[in-house]
């Protein structure tokens, strides 16, 4: 994870630098399309002759697209063929078969 620090400029109310901040959470960072904001670790709003500007440090995330390589190490590999071994699939139903009910019933 990194931080990084982002500015609002001229806006008319503190309000609307909230709102500004709370969207930004999830979303890319402004000018970084491979990164996304995670939080918003602190804020500073600084009052102005026609309303306020803000400026944000926020922590960030690399966000791989749909184009990018994962590389797997091999202790991760095992432990996902472990995993996948051990599902097991459901066997298949015959239609001569009855289902008999926990209370004996058959149907």
């Amino acid at each position: 994870m990194q931080t990084c620090m982002l500015g609002y400029e001229q806006a008319k109310t503190v309000i609307e630098i909230a709102s500004w901040a709370n969207e930004l959470v999830g979303k890319a960072v402004p000018g970084y399309a491979d990164y996304r904001v995670v939080k918003v670790v602190q804020f500073q709003l600084v009052r102005t002759q026609t309303g306020y500007d803000a400026a944000l440090l926020v922590d960030v995330m690399e966000w791989l697209n749909e184009d990018s390589e994962v590389s797997l190490r091999e202790s991760d590999v095992k432990v996902i063929e472990q995993l996948t071994a051990t599902i097991l699939e459901p066997p298949e139903s015959r239609p001569d078969e009855l289902y008999q009910s926990p209370s004996g019933m058959s149907f």
